[in-house]
């Protein structure tokens, strides 16, 4: 009898990684381009404030026009906008750090399935396990958290088989 990898399971990993690496695409985006050309605005406009009112403005038209820029003021400071490109840097790492294991373990669960045969278990990763083997079985965690712990002995080596009844099929 075999048991597949849940395919709720696998959505859960798809959904998480593929949000995950959206946002963090985006946050890029803007760390790297979106907010230095904001950067270069607000700071073309901080040169401005030595200038009188009605000259700085006039001024501020003229620089807008040749480079095409829309004439609005910049709504942040230089010094605001360095700070959300660090931001930008800081989410998009973040998200980077979750997206790129939430992908891994997808990878790795595709396909995978834990198989009984006539002496004990085998897994698609390649594990087996023999019943006469086990040592010791934990199931303090199994009524709350449907896993399991054997501790097996396999040429000569304590081995540890986990069961975990949400990541494959029950029936």
């Amino acid at each position: 009898m075999r048991a597949n990898f849940q395919n709720n399971y696998l959505m859960r990993y798809a959904v998480l990684s593929g949000v995950c690496l959206f946002l963090g695409l985006w946050f890029a985006y803007d760390g790297f381009i979106g907010y230095p050309k904001n950067l270069v605005v607000a700071e073309k406009y901080e040169e401005l404030a030595d200038l009188p009112d009605r000259e700085s403005e006039e001024r501020w038209q003229q620089i807008t026009q040749e480079m095409g820029w829309s004439s609005e003021h910049p709504k942040k400071s230089a010094d605001e906008i360095r700070s959300d490109i660090l931001g930008q840097y800081f989410w998009a790492a973040l998200n980077f750090v979750v997206a790129v294991p939430a992908l891994i373990l997808l990878i790795r669960a595709r396909g995978s399935w834990v198989e009984s045969t006539a002496t004990g278990l085998t897994t698609s990763w390649g594990q087996s396990m023999d019943y006469a083997n086990v040592q010791q079985l934990a199931k303090h965690r199994w009524a709350k958290k449907g896993i399991a712990k054997a501790t097996y002995t396999d040429a000569g080596q304590t081995k540890v088989f986990v069961f975990d009844d949400f990541k494959f099929e029950r029936e």
